[in-house]
């Protein structure tokens, strides 16, 4: 890892070298959702502007890349460098597949840049047009849509490529194909649902870094098994004792987990502005490594983002894991 130099926050965010040799800041803004509360041109201004924020992710499907872009170009005009931000969106799972390069474009000209640090496939899998009677499953496949995301880096629309929800099994599939092997996994992890076997396996043995989405888990996600309801590392005793220990938030210690002891990159949605230096501000304390240890056993394997309990659109009974 390698510091990253702003001296707007309290603590550096370091940078994580990817296989492709760019490098991204380990703490980003995730915008799932984020204009739920201040308005997201704010809060996109508030991140950069007052917090240091560089990594900002979002998605076709948060439809809210527009008012990203504003945000964006109001911060170049305050001073900020495109060049220092990094900036990750993603391939939707729609006919968006069949000409990867036209929906790029498309998404390019909402954010209204010229290129993207970081493009993803948001679901790695055919895409099923469940309203298709004739054909559920559309023609495009896997290692096409791939070639065609190597082609945003050959042509210099994107720098770097990856997944999101990607399955062990899928992932091998990929490499057995793959001239620009996936950069970076985007999925479900915390402490509820570490997925440790497979984060340490891809990162291991093909240098793929993951980004964990929920890292602090979906405690208001509708969408979850019952039996996950009661769940809530808020109101985890060991989380808020050691928050006590510490005098740091709940949010804090778990983040801190996430990027000092399991090492991912992590992107904490927050639509509050007073939760964005909260968020960005971990890395000026480390826990013992027994407390850590203890962080670990909390695992249940708790998915809360489950394709086969979303109740609506394209996911209903849709068999798929990441």
């Amino acid at each position: 890892m390698e510091q990253n130099t702003l001296d707007i926050v309290k603590t550096p965010v370091p940078f994580i070298t990817l296989n492709d040799g760019n490098k991204m800041p380990q703490v980003g803004l995730g915008t799932f959702k984020a204009d739920e509360g201040d308005d997201i041109v704010g809060l996109i201004k508030s991140a950069i502007l007052e917090h240091g924020y560089r990594h900002i992710d979002t998605a076709k499907v948060y439809f809210n890349e527009e008012k990203i872009g504003q945000a964006l170009q109001e911060c170049i005009l305050e001073g900020v460098k495109r060049d220092e931000l990094f900036i990750a969106t993603k391939l939707y799972h729609d006919k968006d597949k069949h000409n990867v390069e036209e929906a790029c474009r498309e998404q390019l000209k909402r954010l209204q840049l010229d290129y993207l640090d970081l493009y993803l496939v948001h679901w790695m899998s055919p895409y099923i047009d469940w309203d298709n009677q004739e054909n559920y499953v559309q023609p495009t496949p896997a290692h096409k849509v791939w070639e065609q995301m190597e082609h945003l880096v050959e042509i210099g629309l994107v720098k770097s490529i990856g997944v999101c929800n990607c399955s062990c099994q899928m992932m091998l599939d990929i490499l057995t194909y793959a001239k620009i092997r996936p950069a970076v996994n985007q999925i479900e992890l915390h402490p509820y649902f570490s997925q440790r076997d497979y984060v340490d396996f891809i990162r291991n043995k093909f240098n793929i870094q993951v980004t964990a989405y929920a890292p602090l888990s979906a405690v208001n996600w509708t969408f979850k098994k019952p039996e996950y309801n009661e769940l809530n590392l808020f109101k985890e005793q060991l989380i808020v004792d050691l928050a006590g220990k510490y005098s740091k938030s709940v949010a804090q210690i778990v983040l801190n987990w996430h990027a000092v002891h399991r090492k991912h990159l992590i992107i904490p949605k927050t639509a509050k502005k007073e939760r964005l230096g909260e968020n960005i501000n971990i890395f000026d304390f480390k826990l013992e490594q027994t407390e850590y240890e203890e962080i670990d056993k909390l695992e249940k394997g708790a998915r809360f983002y489950d394709p086969l309990y979303f109740s609506y659109g394209v996911w209903r009974n849709w068999p798929y894991f990441s």
